[in-house]
C-alpha cells in the first residue's frame, strides 16, 4: 500500500504550499490526490499541466486521482448537468495528461433509498456516458462509497455497479462515510473489494443522532476499526494508494497525529 493525502482538505491553500507543508513532517507519502479547483488555480498562476506534473515528480509525488464533485443526479438543471458534465471531460483530459489513474465522482445527491426509479435510471445512465468517454483517455471512473448518495450502502452499490456495466467504473472505498448510517465497513469491503481502486482514510467520535456534529479524529483513535481495515486490505494484498482526509480546523492536527500513528503500520 501507498500513502497519500487528499488536498480536499486544504481548500486555502495552493498546491505548492501543500507541498512544502508535508515534506518537512515526514517522507512516507507517496502521492496528493488533487482538488479539481486546486489545479485549476495551479493553471492560472502557473499555465501548463506540465508544470505541475513537474513540480509533483521533483518531490516524489504521484497523484492517484483528481476529485471533482459531480454526481450526475440533477438533470433536471440543465446548465449545471452540462456543467457536471464538461467538468468530468475536463478532468478526464487533465488525468490523462498527469498519469493519474482515474477522477473521483459521487453518484447521486441523495440516499439511495430517496431516490425515484427515474432518478437512479437517470443517472446510471449519465455515469456509463462518461464511463464510455473515460474508456478514450485510458482513465477509470471511481464513485466514491458516501453517505447521502446512491452509493450508501452494499446493496445499492452492486445495483448501481450491475446498473452501469462498464469496467471503467470502480469504487474508492471510504469506511468511515459507511460508519454514518451504522454500516460496517468490513462487511461492505469484502462485498465490494473486487471494484475497489482506491482508498480514503479517515475516522470519527460519532454522534448518531447528529451526524454533523461527529468530532475528527485520528485514525486509530476513532470509531471505525482502521487498524482492522489495512489488515484486511494487506490480507487481500491491496497496492494501491490509501488517501488521509480531514476537513475544518480540526483537520490539521488530526491529520498530522495520523501521520505519525499510521507510519509503523503501512508498508509503503
Amino acid at each position: 500500500m501507498k500513502l497519500s493525502l487528499c488536498t480536499t482538505g486544504f481548500k486555502e491553500w495552493d498546491i505548492e504550499d501543500i507541498i512544502k507543508w508535508l515534506l518537512p513532517l515526514q517522507t512516507d507519502v507517496k502521492g496528493l490526490e488533487l482538488w479539481n479547483k486546486h489545479i485549476e488555480r495551479f493553471q492560472e498562476k502557473h499555465g501548463p499541466l506540465d508544470k505541475l506534473a513537474k513540480l509533483l515528480e521533483s518531490n516524489g509525488l504521484q497523484i492517484p486521482s483528481i476529485s471533482g464533485y459531480t454526481t450526475f443526479s440533477k438533470l433536471w438543471n440543465e446548465n449545471e448537468h452540462r456543467n457536471e458534465f464538461n467538468q468530468a471531460k475536463r478532468l478526464l483530459d487533465i488525468a490523462h495528461q498527469l498519469n493519474c489513474p482515474l477522477i473521483r465522482t459521487f453518484a447521486g445527491h441523495i440516499a439511495s433509498r430517496n431516490a425515484s426509479p427515474e432518478q437512479w435510471s437517470e443517472t446510471a445512465t449519465e455515469l456509463k456516458k462518461i464511463a464510455q468517454i473515460a474508456d478514450l483517455y485510458d482513465v477509470d471512473v471511481a464513485v466514491e462509497i458516501h453517505y447521502d448518495t446512491f452509493a450508501d450502502n452494499i446493496e445499492s452499490i452492486h445495483k448501481l455497479l450491475q446498473d452501469i456495466n462498464h469496467p471503467r467504473i470502480k469504487l474508492i472505498f471510504d469506511g468511515a462515510n459507511l460508519y454514518v448510517d451504522q454500516l460496517d465497513p468490513i462487511e461492505a469491503l469484502d462485498s465490494v473489494y473486487s471494484h475497489v481502486s482506491h482508498v480514503h482514510l479517515k475516522n470519527y467520535h460519532y454522534n448518531h443522532k447528529e451526524r454533523y456534529k461527529n468530532k475528527p479524529a485520528p485514525i486509530f483513535e476513532g470509531d471505525v476499526d482502521n487498524v482492522r481495515l489495512l489488515e484486511e486490505l494487506r490480507k487481500r494484498n491491496y497496492s494501491g494508494f490509501v488517501s488521509l482526509e480531514y476537513f475544518g480546523e480540526e483537520g490539521v492536527p488530526n491529520l498530522h497525529a495520523s501521520l505519525e500513528q499510521v507510519r509503523p503500520q503501512l508498508t509503503i
